[in-house]
C-alpha cells in the first residue's frame, strides 16, 4: 500500500514515506492559491466536509514542472478544449501523472482527451482522478476506451445552485460504492486509490478492506493533529 498526499496539499506536505501530488496544475496561470483559499474555503458543518468554490488557482504548468522533484506526481486538468493534447507535448513521457477529470467548479468536458497520456507506458502512475458521482458507464469508457488501470475515488462532491463542491467524510459511501464497481466488473486489473474523509488508521483499514489498492489524503491536514497521528500510523 502506498500512501499519497493529494493535491493541492502535496504542494506543501511532503513526508518521507508518502508521495505527494502537486498541483493540480492547468496549462496556464489562473491566479494565488492561497489567496484563493482565504476567499472560498469554509467548513461545511451541516455537510461535515470542507466547501469552495476554488476553481483550481495555480501559477500554470511550467511552474510546476520546474519545482517537481523526481518522486512526486503532478496533477493536471483541462480548462480549455485541447488543454490536454498541450499538455502532452510539455510533460516528459515518463513523468508520473494524475489526470483530474473531476472539478467541480470547471466546466470543461475533458474526458475523451484524456486519451493522450496512456498512449505510453513508461509512466508508474498515469492515474485518472475522478468524482463521486462518476457512473458505470463512464468507467466504462475510462477503462475500456481510454485504457486507464490507475484510478483515484474520489474527488469533491458537487453541490447544487453553483455553490462549489465539498470534501471529507461525506465521500466515503461515494468512494466505497465506486470502489466495489471496479471490483465488480474488473476484478483485480484496475489499481484502486481510495480518498475521502480518511482521517484516522480505521478509515484506512475500512477502504483497503473494501477493495483499495493504495489510499489519498487531503482533508485531514487541515488538522496538524489528527494529520501527525495519522502518519505516524501509517508508517
Amino acid at each position: 500500500m502506498e500512501t499519497f498526499i493529494s493535491a493541492p496539499f502535496g504542494n506543501y506536505i511532503k513526508p518521507k514515506y508518502c508521495t505527494p501530488v502537486t498541483g493540480t496544475w492547468t496549462l496556464y496561470s489562473r491566479g494565488n492559491r492561497l489567496l484563493a483559499l482565504t476567499k472560498s474555503l469554509r467548513y461545511n458543518r451541516k455537510l461535515g466536509g470542507w466547501q469552495n468554490k476554488l476553481s483550481l488557482p495555480n501559477r500554470g504548468v511550467d511552474i510546476g514542472l520546474s519545482k517537481l522533484l523526481p518522486y512526486e506526481i503532478l496533477s493536471i486538468a483541462q480548462v480549455n478544449e485541447d488543454d490536454f493534447k498541450l499538455f502532452s507535448k510539455i510533460i516528459p513521457l515518463d513523468q508520473n501523472i494524475e489526470v483530474n477529470l473531476s472539478c467541480p467548479n470547471i466546466d470543461s468536458n475533458s474526458w475523451n482527451d484524456a486519451r493522450y497520456f496512456t498512449e505510453t507506458y513508461l509512466r508508474q502512475y498515469c492515474i485518472a482522478k475522478v468524482g463521486p458521482l462518476t457512473t458505470l458507464e463512464q468507467l466504462k469508457f475510462l477503462i475500456d476506451e481510454l485504457g486507464y488501470t490507475q484510478i483515484h475515488f474520489s474527488n469533491t462532491l458537487p453541490l447544487s445552485n453553483n455553490r462549489g463542491g465539498v470534501s471529507g467524510k461525506i465521500l466515503i459511501p461515494y468512494t466505497k460504492e465506486l470502489i466495489r464497481l471496479v471490483r465488480d466488473n474488473w476484478g483485480d486489473k484496475i489499481e484502486i486509490i481510495a480518498g475521502g474523509g480518511i482521517s484516522h488508521i480505521s478509515h484506512v483499514t475500512e477502504y483497503m478492506a473494501a477493495g483499495a489498492n493504495h489510499i489519498s489524503i487531503g482533508s485531514v491536514c487541515f488538522h496538524p493533529i489528527k494529520l501527525w497521528k495519522l502518519l505516524k500510523a501509517l508508517q
